[in-house]
């Protein structure tokens, strides 16, 4: 019916240089087909790769007698075998890595990065884990203390003079205005 109406499209930055542009209805369905299109070919690559793996693994076996058959097959169960034990491992691995954190105090979210396929290896990456943590943690608090060390300041009932109030640097009267705003305001006077 209306094949040609117009549709807006604009993008949605917030660019001066941005300006609306306008597509038919006829291009917007063209760029809607070439992408469905697109798609389509890259499935369809994916299902003949498939293929042609499963082809070439019956052609290699139409051309074996049947010890050889039965000598691929056994190497390809052993194989499944050897992959299942190797994920049956890790998945061992990785919940008493996480048991191990959660005794040492360190977050179970942390498993991914020192799991491993040997437990001596594991372990090593835990401790590891574990020292770095602690003195990431440690120097941060340290930092901190560091930085926060009171200051000694004014008491405030204590009385001060103009003269001394013109000595202050400029700290010593930022803390009294702040301390005591009322002291700062008659002595600036």
């Amino acid at each position: 019916m209306n094949e040609n109406k117009e549709t807006q499209v604009q993008e949605t930055e917030t660019n001066p240089e941005t300006e609306t542009k306008t597509f038919t209805q006829e291009e917007v369905n063209q760029m809607i087909q070439a992408e469905a299109d697109r798609r389509v070919s890259q499935a369809l690559k994916k299902v003949e790769k498939k293929n042609a793996e499963k082809l070439k693994e019956a052609q290699k076996l139409a051309t074996m007698n049947e010890t050889e058959k039965f000598q691929y097959e056994l190497e390809q169960r052993e194989k499944a075998i050897a992959e299942k034990e190797k994920e049956l491992a890790l998945a061992e691995n990785k919940a008493e890595a996480t048991k191990i954190l959660a005794e040492k105090g360190l977050s179970p979210q942390l498993v991914d990065f020192v799991v491993a396929e040997s437990a001596e290896d594991m372990m090593t990456n835990i401790t590891l884990l574990d020292n770095a943590f602690k003195a990431s943690v440690k120097a941060e608090v340290e930092k901190r203390i560091a930085g926060n060390a009171p200051k000694k300041g004014l008491p405030l009932d204590k009385t001060i003079t103009k003269e001394e109030f013109l000595k202050m640097t400029f700290s010593e009267l930022s803390e009294l205005k702040q301390n005591n705003p009322e002291l700062y305001a008659q002595l600036s006077k």
